[in-house]
């Protein structure tokens, strides 16, 4: 096997491991705001225990589907521009949005072939999240 050969069995899944490994940083981070957030209910609940109502677990689990859309939002984002030849971001005519993001309310702020830069609002228009790329 020459050399050239190696380097190009050898290339693939080296981009594989890093794709992993961001994607593992990416669910670890997921995984401390979910935890951050079940630690606010706890903590509201302990605080009034017999006045949390639906209404607040709702607000918490809207604003974490909120940072849920986001954070696959932003991957979906990285993925396209890694997988481009032009190494660009998608136009919002290409863009393909993931499930987590299916009845969120996305709003761009920026969406150009270097950069992005959007928020995810809740009904009320205010931001639950954000999330902006280089």
């Amino acid at each position: 096997m020459t050399p050239r050969t190696a380097l190009l069995l050898f290339l693939p899944a080296l981009l594989c491991a890093c794709q992993d490994q961001q994607a593992r940083q990416q669910n670890a981070e997921l995984g401390r705001r979910v935890a951050a957030l079940e630690a606010e209910v706890k903590a509201l609940r302990a605080e009034r225990p017999h006045t949390l109502t639906v209404d607040a677990v709702t607000t918490v689990t809207v604003r974490a589907a909120a940072q849920n859309c986001a954070l696959e939002l932003a991957r979906t984002l990285e993925q396209y521009r890694q997988d481009s030849l032009e190494h660009r971001y998608p136009s919002r005519t290409e863009m393909e949005f993931p499930d987590a993001c299916k009845n969120q309310n996305v709003n761009w702020q920026n969406l150009s072939h270097q950069a992005y830069d959007f928020r995810v609002l809740g009904r009320d228009g205010k931001p639950l999240a954000e999330q902006a790329g280089p």
